[in-house]
């Protein structure tokens, strides 16, 4: 940990009850929920507020993803997957020492048993979230789209049939309502679409939203109620006592914003931070891309409609129906951030998403999807699949809320009201034991 430091900038006149660092969907949850408890409030973000991984987001809020990233299999995907660049999910190849060793790690819990022990945990935290969002949603002053939908995971091949089964079973053990529906009940479902598959699952529990308009409603709503919003101000270091193990500021280019209490909700920009804490965050970027169209591009004659959100399950393509317009998303690709390449998108990556989902959808007309439409982000993903939520024990003032990989925007209600209740020294409405910082030490 950082000794205590000298800085030029001036210090800010006001100190925050908490200063929260990112502004996406976690960091502006966080904000809110604190706001709630009467906490004076500043968030910080390098960039502008929601416009990094939340910007993109598929939207999905989901009781149905309960098995964590890290799961049977993967490594065998990832490794035959690494031959292929317009996969799904690819590794790039690295010899960085934290990247090697969050590989190692991460490889170790692609276990059944991690599978196992991990599904209770996520399933319970996606609910609460869920139940927080209908929530939010019923607040006068926050104007958003929330559709309690479901999601369809579709299959094209026997094997992904069979897998999502499986997957329902264990989801209908749990006590969720999913179901195995044949082509014929998903032309019953969804009569305005034509799909090439072979069954589906369903999931009814499932919802999504409109991701940048509800962090924007969500920050209008907050710059109202007196909470700060400091945008496209990095922070460059931290003031750190070791008598008391806290942190009295963090320093930008203008000034040093000071806070009694600091939480690291930066997504995948996290472990730089955290580095500089003395910390080691064992969060690693997962790039993913995706394009929105107000007018799907369909074939002359036929039409892409739906009311459902779905999941093209072989090939890892997220289709999003919203208010205004359609989303498709996917891709992974792990150990980019600090690459030179970090800032394209790999036109293997988006002729990879646009074969596939031109597969499972025959009316698509992948002639009219134009490559610099699509954007990407960079989820933060920790090596056994769980978000790290909680105080460290290094630090007495700091809480860490990061490596929510794909469930980020599921999941950013709920993180911000467990920080909110442990700044607040509040009994935490679940169990925080699966999401500690510490699980890694």
């Amino acid at each position: 940990m950082m000794d205590k430091q000298m800085n030029k900038a001036p210090k800010d006149l006001a100190v925050k009850d908490v200063a929260v660092i990112g502004g996406g969907i976690i960091g502006i949850c966080t904000a809110y929920y604190l706001n709630k408890a009467g906490k004076s409030v500043v968030v910080i973000d390098k960039d502008e507020i929601g416009k990094a991984c939340s910007f993109g987001n598929a939207g999905y809020i989901t009781p149905s993803h309960f098995i964590p990233l890290a799961a049977p299999g993967m490594i065998q995907k990832g490794l035959k997957w690494m031959l292929n660049p317009q996969s799904p999910f690819y590794v790039r190849p690295s010899l960085n020492i934290d990247f090697l060793k969050w590989l190692l790690s991460f490889a170790k819990k692609c276990t059944p048993q991690h599978t196992l022990a991990s599904q209770q945990a996520i399933l319970d935290i996606n609910l609460k979230s869920l139940e927080l969002y209908q929530i939010l949603h019923q607040v006068p002053e926050l104007d958003f789209e929330f559709h309690q939908n479901g999601l369809l995971m579709l299959c094209n091949t026997e094997q992904g049939l069979n897998d999502e089964a499986t997957t329902v079973c264990q989801a209908n053990k749990l006590g969720l309502k999913a179901k195995m529906l044949t082509p014929q009940t998903l032309r019953e479902l969804e009569p305005n679409i034509k799909l090439d598959v072979m069954g589906a699952s369903f999931y009814p529990e499932d919802a999504h939203i409109a991701p940048y308009e509800f962090i924007m409603a969500m920050k209008n709503y907050l710059a109202a109620q007196g909470v700060e919003f400091r945008e496209r101000t990095e922070i460059t270091g931290f003031t750190t006592d070791t008598v008391t193990q806290k942190i009295s500021g963090a320093t930008t280019a203008n000034a040093e914003i000071n806070a009694d209490e600091f939480v690291l909700a930066n997504g995948a920009w996290s472990p730089k931070l955290a580095k500089q804490l003395g910390l080691n965050l064992p969060v690693q970027s997962g790039k993913g891309i995706c394009v929105s169209f107000d007018k799907p591009p369909v074939k002359e004659g036929t039409k892409l409609k739906c009311r459902t959100p779905f999941i093209l399950s072989e090939a890892k393509v997220a289709v999003s129906p919203l208010d205004k317009s359609i989303r498709f998303g996917g891709t992974m690709e792990l150990g980019v951030l600090s690459s030179q390449e970090s800032l394209g998108i790999s036109q293997n990556r988006i002729k990879g998403l646009t074969k596939s989902a031109a597969r499972y959808l025959p009316d698509l007309d992948t002639a009219q999807v134009k490559s610099e439409e699509f954007w990407s982000g960079f989820r933060p993903c920790s090596p056994d699949g769980l978000p790290i939520i909680g105080r460290v024990p290094q630090l007495a003032n700091l809480t860490i809320a990061t490596g929510h990989a794909m469930m980020g925007l599921s999941l950013g209600p709920i993180t911000g009201k467990l920080v909110s209740e442990l700044i607040s020294n509040e009994e935490t409405c679940l169990d925080l034991t699966p999401f500690s910082p510490s699980r890694f030490d």
